[in-house]
Formats: C-alpha cells, sequence, structure tokens
C-alpha cells in the first residue's frame, strides 16, 4: 500500500455564481476550518486546503492551516456543469502542489463532509492496498427518507477483506453509480457519500477523458473511473454519516 497520501479538503462549489466567483462566503471559514482539523485527526498524511474566496484561504493559514486559493475562472471548462468540475479543480491543485508526484494517493474531503469522523479518512486507505483499485469512496444505509436525487451505488462486497483500524466496516467493488436507484438494478443500494481516494496516477487520467453523456446526465464524475476501465471499491460504514451532511445531491466537487 502506498504510504504517502495527500488529503485535499475543498472549499463548496454550490455557492458559485454562474461566472464562476465565489457569493459572500465569509461564513463558511468556521466549516471549512473544522473540515480541516477533522482531516488532520486522521493523521494519514499532509492536508492542504483549497478555496475561492481569498478571505477564507486567509482565515485558514490564521487557524495554522496550508491554504491555497483557486480562482475558478481560470480552470478550463470542458463540459456544461454549471459549476466548474471538482475533478479538474482538484488536479489542478494539487499539480501546482505537489508538481513533483511526491505523493501517490489523494483524498478529496469536500468541506460540507466536515463532521466526519476521521477515522473513515484513514479507513479509505484500505481499498487501495490493492493495484488493480483505481479509487475508492464511501457507501453508507440510505436514509429512511433518501431523496430520491441523491447519488447511490450497488457494491459487491468482498466478506474477506478486513479493515483494521474500522473492524465494522468492509470493502467491496463498485458494480455502478446513479442517483436513479431503478438503475442499479437488483440487489442491495447504498447511499454513497462523496469523499474519495484516488490513485495519483488515475485522478491524472481521469481529468484527461471528457465526460460521458451519462455522466453529463447524472452529474456524478466518480462515474468517470469505470468509464476509463479501473475499478472502484466502496469502504461501508454502517453508522453513516451525521445528518448535517446528507446534503450530497448535486454537490459536484
Amino acid at each position: 500500500m502506498e504510504r504517502n497520501p495527500l488529503i485535499v479538503v475543498s472549499s463548496r462549489l454550490d455557492r458559485v455564481t454562474p461566472d464562476g466567483r465565489g457569493s459572500s462566503c465569509e461564513d463558511s471559514a468556521p466549516s471549512i476550518i473544522t473540515a480541516w482539523r477533522r482531516a488532520r485527526e486522521a493523521d494519514v498524511g499532509n492536508t492542504i486546503v483549497d478555496c475561492h474566496v481569498a478571505s477564507v484561504a486567509d482565515a485558514v493559514r490564521d487557524a495554522g492551516g496550508y491554504s491555497v486559493t483557486s480562482d475558478l475562472t481560470d480552470i478550463p471548462r470542458t463540459h456544461n456543469y454549471k459549476p466548474p468540475s471538482g475533478l479538474a479543480r482538484i488536479a489542478r491543485t494539487i499539480t501546482k502542489f505537489d508538481r513533483f508526484c511526491n505523493h501517490d494517493l489523494i483524498i478529496h474531503m469536500p468541506e460540507h463532509y466536515a463532521d466526519i469522523d476521521a477515522k473513515y479518512l484513514r479507513a479509505l486507505m484500505y481499498p487501495l492496498a490493492s493495484n488493480e483499485v483505481g479509487m475508492a469512496t464511501l457507501a453508507a444505509p440510505l436514509p429512511t427518507e433518501a431523496d430520491e436525487k441523491a447519488p447511490k451505488i450497488s457494491v459487491r462486497w468482498n466478506e474477506d477483506r478486513v479493515v483494521y483500524v474500522m473492524p465494522e466496516a468492509k470493502v467491496g467493488t463498485i458494480r455502478d453509480f446513479s442517483r436513479d436507484a431503478a438503475r442499479l438494478g437488483d440487489g442491495e443500494i447504498y447511499a454513497h457519500i462523496p469523499v474519495h481516494i484516488y490513485r495519483r496516477s488515475v485522478l491524472d487520467r481521469m481529468v484527461l477523458v471528457p465526460p460521458s453523456d451519462r455522466e453529463l446526465e447524472e452529474s456524478i464524475e466518480a462515474l468517470r473511473v469505470l468509464e476509463i476501465g479501473r475499478r472502484a471499491d466502496a469502504l461501508f460504514v454502517p453508522e453513516g454519516v451525521p445528518a448535517s451532511m446528507e446534503d450530497g445531491r448535486a454537490i459536484y466537487d
């Protein structure tokens, strides 16, 4: 297993105006600082914060974090998503921060998952123990009143895999992603928590491939890893996520 991950905490894109610039996001500073602290608690590697509002980046630096400010208008748009692509944004930030590719694994933790348990981030490294896996993400039980438009996944679980840092978790191979449960076929369907870990080479490949019609329709960038022929795994977290983090309907960063 590679042991030099980089955690990137990114500011929310659902507050970005159509011209690609941030709206008034000073109220975001406490949230993103909490997310940075939670990532640091995971203690699995370096952590940086990617903001798109200078004042928030300054607040992160004042708290002791390393922060960069992304001008979202500089990110080339290769598709018709309303906000800039999350993949393109993260890949661009990583290239600027780590141009010599010292980090093998990239964990992307969006700001709105500030309350995530740090052990989830540690356990998320386990699926990438296999060189066949290019990306992994989190799966959780569907809430009783799940948003019909929230991202979902179907998974083939490997009951023999043991996650030592989180014994209650399990690992499996993702069959498919969709917002439409009917599209995922028979079998159990799980909520997709869009916190991802990428093999660096796979992330670099993904940003070079244009999105398919289905990705545009679903607004799920994770589909691209399957479409380039790489395996994606899921880490099942039976406790799910706090209620404050269940707003994953169209968050594309």
